[in-house]
């Protein structure tokens, strides 16, 4: 407080001697700081943000056909009743509304009017623009996954919404201009003045990787920070009152320092700090951050919100306007913003349910459309620590349909293998009838499929990359799923998600996470069990997100061989459509495992059952895969892909909560149990006498010198 106090003395200082210049460089709105007992008047201007809501107007969950649970309510019809409750409150004049990206792009609504029936060419109007405008936004900025289905949808998106959709860094290639509109002077009224309001978008640079398919030779990414450092002048210089930035980022991770020359994807506290700048709306980690004040050098303050995403809150700001300079003025008030949730006693706003009822039935109707059956229950609650039968019918279906694709090429002899990432705990196929629902709650993407050419050495360093995902554990120890997994990433200071770690089908390897990153892949194999040398080839079925470098992995120079823009879900719903039956006799090869010591090459008798935590912890998940932990490490981010990614998240991101049981995993775990305990189950126990007795001597020995050291040990301290 005392330091606020002088930092206040200071300003009001320099204001007397140097007069309202001063004041506006200090980038707190305040021109004139009161030097008697009249004490300018002030009003309140009302910002109200959402971020991250991907395709979520209602409270429905698509993939369990049903509400979301008590507690876990979600969605703009019940943003809505919040909105409308603030501009009652507040007076709507006075409330300025933006959101803050990744908004067309999430759920299966969202996916059917942008695949199913595009609303490129059918005559629908998207069920976003419609609750947007009903609500009368004033401003958005894209987010990463607004690019997800090209820049034709997009188009066609910003000519049905009623307000200014931004991107000041999104510039075209053809003659370098920004390919939105860079920001918006919105007027509002504060104690019946004239408020102007410019509203910056930004949106994090993550897309010309993440989309590189639909944006490359289209447009290109500046870096955000001196994008706003550009418009934040000149938005002043024309007329605005105050400044808020819609930033599709998030803060900057722990360590970073921002370098414009690198597109980082996380810079918001950086473009925060921009002088000028009096509130930023933060998001695409999918983090509930709904106030942070960042210090300038100078001293003056920025405020920072970031709402929950999926529209499971809306940050409101208010900004203490002083009426004389129409400058944000916070004099000793701490800047601060407050989450309003939308979880609990909230009704969803009828108004919204009724404007796409239509559109929410038909995709009901889509989703629950049934497909073919399942042999048995496949489940992907442990596909996050242990190979499973859900996972492999990823791979198979991506492996089968590169191999197709490659038929008659000159590649069409290479060894296709897959690569597959858990993005959800929960996804399962039950027993019986398999609806589109079933498959897209298991891929929560909107992946394309791709092939690149692959050496072994290559192949390591795929691999070693994905198994920094688990925690170094203690040699022979138990691995512990619960714990050992989603390790920090130490260049985002952040544990690793669920969609960054890759499991590969078509080769054997085992991960040893008693070994640092970087030396963890052993045993690393041929499907006929020879080993792979550093030049053997192979082509690699990937998506486009990891093609592209999606999560960091070593993937540059890899030479792109097919590329049909076969979307993966899709594909998967083909395949069980073709084929009716969905069993994992088909396709399922427990080919990896993890480990905590090493195995001898070929797994013999010795040293097979050091093959501790895993053989325990893919029988049953008992090694702490409690529910109250199912939801660590998911996406949050991205899909980008966030990064959720958190984020970006956005990733875009994977998002799931808990799981039931995984019933496939007690037939997936029955190889590994043997290979544990040798042959017949049995290879590691004394089978005669004098074996048992060897034995027990050797034990009686061992205690007697622990007894021993121990009795020494007290000796030496006494």
């Amino acid at each position: 407080m005392r330091l606020h106090t002088l930092t206040s003395s200071t300003l009001a200082l320099a204001l007397i001697v140097t007069g309202p210049a001063a004041a506006s460089a200090t980038g707190l709105g305040a021109a004139e700081a009161p030097v008697d007992a009249n004490a300018a008047k002030t009003g309140e201007l009302t910002l109200l943000a959402t971020t991250d809501v991907h395709g979520n107007v209602l409270n429905w969950d698509y993939f369990a056909n049903k509400p979301y649970p008590e507690g876990e309510e979600l969605g703009m019809s019940r943003a809505s009743t919040l909105i409308k409750g603030v501009r009652e409150d507040k007076g709507a004049e006075s409330v300025l509304l933006v959101d803050n990206g990744d908004t067309i792009q999430g759920n299966p609504l969202a996916y059917y009017f942008a695949k199913q029936k595009p609303i490129t060419t059918g005559g629908q109007t998207h069920p976003l623009a419609k609750t947007y405008n009903h609500l009368g936004y004033d401003a958005q900025v894209v987010g990463n996954h607004e690019f997800n289905y090209g820049l034709d949808l997009l188009s066609t998106y910003d000519d049905q919404v009623d307000f200014p959709l931004l991107g000041a860094n999104v510039i075209d290639d053809a003659d370098g201009q920004t390919h939105l509109d860079p920001y918006a002077m919105v007027d509002k009224q504060v104690d019946g003045q004239t408020i102007t309001v410019g509203v910056l978008g930004v949106t994090t640079p993550g897309s010309r990787i993440w989309d590189n398919n639909n944006l490359s030779g289209k447009v290109h990414f500046d870096d955000p920070v001196e994008t706003a450092q550009k418009y934040v002048p000149e938005m002043r210089q024309k007329g605005a009152d105050v400044v808020v930035v819609l930033s599709h980022s998030g803060k900057d991770p722990k360590g970073q320092s921002w370098d414009p020359d690198e597109l980082q994807e996380n810079v918001s506290t950086s473009v925060a700090k921009v002088p000028g700048v009096d509130v930023l709306v933060a998001g695409h980690t999918h983090q509930n951050e709904p106030s942070q004040v960042v210090s300038r050098d100078d001293g003056s303050q920025v405020l920072i919100t970031q709402p929950n995403y999926w529209a499971r809150s809306v940050s409101e700001v208010g900004l203490p306007i002083n009426l004389d300079t129409h400058h944000v003025d916070w004099g000793e008030t701490e800047p601060h913003a407050e989450a309003l949730a939308t979880q609990g006693d909230i009704a969803e706003d009828q108004e919204i349910k009724d404007l796409v009822d239509e559109q929410h039935r038909t995709t009901i109707d889509y989703v629950n459309t049934k497909i073919g059956s399942v042999t048995e229950t496949l489940s992907a609650k442990t596909s996050y620590y242990e190979d499973t039968a859900i996972l492999d019918f990823i791979s198979h279906v991506q492996t089968e349909t590169v191999q197709e694709g490659l038929e008659g090429t000159d590649y069409d002899d290479l060894p296709v293998i897959s690569q597959a990432s858990p993005f959800s705990r929960t996804a399962e196929f039950p027993a019986g009838d398999i609806t589109i629902r079933d498959v897209a709650g298991l891929y929560v993407y909107d992946n394309t499929l791709a092939g690149v050419e692959i050496n072994g050495a290559q192949l390591r360093d795929y691999l070693e990359y994905s198994a920094r995902y688990f925690k170094q554990t203690e040699e022979g120890a138990e691995f512990d799923p619960v714990d050992g997994t989603n390790a920090i990433d130490d260049a985002s200071d952040a544990p690793i998600p669920d969609y960054n770690y890759d499991a590969l089908a078509g080769i054997d390897y085992d991960i040893n996470v008693s070994k640092p990153t970087g030396e963890r892949i052993e045993n690393l194999k041929q499907a006929d069990g020879s080993e792979i040398g550093d030049g053997d080839r192979f082509i690699l079925a990937i998506n486009n997100y990891r093609q592209s470098g999606g999560g960091g992995y070593p993937v540059n120079g890899l030479n792109e061989v097919y590329n049909e823009q076969v979307e993966v879900r899709q594909a998967l719903i083909d395949w069980a459509e073709e084929k009716q039956i969905v069993d994992p006799a088909d396709f399922f090869d427990a080919n990896w495992q993890v480990v905590t010591s090493s195995r001898a090459p070929g797994g013999g008798d010795d040293d097979e059952s050091d093959a501790s935590g895993s053989s325990d912890a893919s029988g049953s998940g008992s090694a702490g895969s409690s529910d109250a932990d199912d939801n660590a490490g998911e996406a949050t981010a991205e899909d980008d892909g966030s990064t959720n990614g958190a984020s970006d998240s956005d990733a875009s991101d994977g998002n799931a909560d808990g799981g039931e049981a995984d019933d496939s995993a007690t037939g997936a775990s029955g190889d590994a149990d043997d290979a544990s305990t040798g042959a017949g189950g049995r290879a590691d126990l004394p089978r005669t006498g004098t074996e048992l007795a060897t034995s027990i001597g050797i034990a009686a020995a061992i205690i007697a010198l622990g007894t021993a050291l121990v009795l020494f040990t007290r000796r030496r301290r006494s």
